[in-house]
């Protein structure tokens, strides 16, 4: 199998490197590429369809992080880590939502509120018409309200940078974790509560519920 087939292939929105990197890290979270795999610029740049620089940058980022290491003066390969360094890269992930959602509950407007309310109703009383990609689209709303009123653009770019799954893979794995019973219920519970927090204005109360959210998300993947 190649690179090409392994790889989830990047967007062209936004910064280019950013995408490269997340696409290279997801696939380092979810085993497409395999510790120790043996990896070059040229080869990811073949695979990915960009030029050499984004994958440069990307695998800078990689590098310091400590999930990729230098074999060569080309050549670099997938640091075999134990599975709990991912699982702390993640966990970073919950404490920077929690932050965000603490600074959204001091900020946040009633519209605002209203909007995230109605994103659960929509669910709720459509919830058997829609597509599990409809309900997710709704989530990712809900979840964008809450970016939007915390308007901290320096967090959510850490946010977005420490989410190592990216929404496809996400994606498929609620496609999984819905057939369990009570999986939905349990999400929405989880959206009304944050939105009730939300609204009282409780900054510590958002962070933590905010924070319980997150994680049964990542424990999910």
């Amino acid at each position: 199998m190649s690179l090409h087939d392994v790889l989830p292939q990047v967007a062209r929105a936004g910064s280019l490197s950013e995408q490269v990197y997340r696409s290279l890290r997801e696939s380092i979270a979810d085993g497409r590429l395999s510790p120790g795999s043996r990896i070059t610029e040229r080869q990811l740049a073949a695979a990915l369809d960009v030029s050499p620089t984004p994958v440069r940058e990307a695998l800078s980022k990689l590098e310091h992080e400590g999930l990729v290491e230098r074999v060569g003066p080309r050549r670099l390969q997938v640091v075999d880590h134990p599975a709990e360094t991912l699982a702390e890269l993640m966990e970073v992930e919950v404490m920077l939502r929690g932050a965000e959602a603490r600074i959204a509950a001091r900020k946040i407007t009633p519209e605002a509120i209203a909007r995230m309310r109605g994103y659960i109703d929509d669910l709720v009383a459509s919830r058997d018409a829609m597509t599990l990609a409809q309900q997710f689209e709704l989530a990712q709303r809900f979840d964008a309200e809450i970016a939007r009123a915390a308007a901290n653009p320096a967090l959510r770019s850490l946010i977005d940078s420490y989410a190592i799954y990216g929404s496809d893979f996400r994606l498929s794995r609620a496609a999984e974790d819905a057939k369990a019973p009570g999986w939905v219920e349990a999400r929405i519970a989880d959206h009304r509560a944050i939105v009730e927090v939300l609204a009282d204005g409780d900054e510590d109360a958002a962070e933590r519920v905010m924070r319980g959210h997150a994680r049964s998300s990542i424990e999910d993947l």
